[in-house]
């Protein structure tokens, strides 16, 4: 199997999860609809000021956080996503909010993006859950830097890789630790899972996957190798959603973090692109 073929497995698997989502309390569309914003405090000072700014949001889903940069005084936002689902409800969605008509939604495979797009921006934005489901992470950092304007600042709030390994830790009959998510692995990973972490409960039909492990050396590497000066790297003791469900708290701020426990289970990079 190809990694275009595995893509295309994935993007059946997301067009399932772009149609439960937005029913789910974890994305909280009505509150959202109610004048709320999706975004965190980590993305919110990770990002800074974008009043007038252009942002591209690379891998949006169904366009929650897109939006709310609209909200936080973007100029315009764009976001692509490769679920034709998820782009027709953030079409919908931007349809019912006020400022609506600044942001654009683009459906694309995101190494395809030049292809649907030919802008620069001041911003591009991404995080949590995104590279894990892409094969060429140095192909994706050329994406990052080919849609930045010189000057343009680049921020990820994404899964920790390490925690990645700790989702998927065993312990087998001969007492050996092992993860199912190697942490330095250049070949797919293919899993056969139902549910979805905005709701374990739910059931879905396309439940087999394919995602692929990034190591943070190799993911800070490939924005370095494609131009970018990275600014500021940061590890984080806590997480978007319930990780390990019944072993994590929610706190105050929205986030999961283990009780007692300091592990790194979010990383956050901000970057830019040097003025030409």
């Amino acid at each position: 199997m190809t990694d275009e073929e595995r893509l295309d497995r994935n993007r059946s698997h997301w067009d399932e999860l772009a149609e439960l989502h937005p029913d789910t309390d974890y994305y909280d569309v009505e509150g959202f609809l109610d004048g709320e914003s999706s975004l965190d405090r980590l993305e919110l000072e990770g990002v800074g000021d974008v009043a007038g700014r252009t942002l591209l949001h690379l891998q949006c889903h169904f366009g929650l956080d897109t939006l709310s940069w609209l909200r936080e005084g973007a100029a315009e936002v764009v976001g692509a996503d490769f679920s034709a689902t998820a782009i027709e409800t953030a079409r919908d969605l931007a349809g019912r909010i006020d400022l609506g008509d600044r942001a654009t939604f683009v459906e694309s495979n995101l190494y395809a993006l030049d292809d649907a797009l030919d802008e620069e921006f001041d911003v591009v934005f991404t995080s949590y859950g995104v590279l894990n489901w892409l094969p060429d992470v140095e192909a994706w950092a050329d994406v990052v830097a080919r849609f930045l304007k010189p000057g343009g600042r680049f921020f990820i709030a994404e899964l920790h890789p390490i925690s990645h390994v700790f989702m998927d830790l065993r312990v087998d009959e001969d007492d050996t630790v092992r993860s199912d998510w190697p942490y330095f692995s250049d070949e797919p990973l293919t899993f056969d899972e139902d549910g979805t972490y905005a709701d374990f409960e739910a059931s879905v039909e396309h439940t087999v996957t394919h995602e692929w492990s990034h190591s943070l050396g190799e993911i800070v590497t490939a924005l370095v190798d494609a131009g970018l000066t990275v600014d500021e790297l940061r590890e984080h003791p806590f997480a978007s959603f319930e990780q390990f469900p019944g072993r994590m708290r929610k706190r105050a701020d929205g986030h999961w973090e283990i009780p007692g426990e300091d592990y790194p289970l979010t990383f956050s990079l901000r970057a830019h692109r040097p003025a030409e």
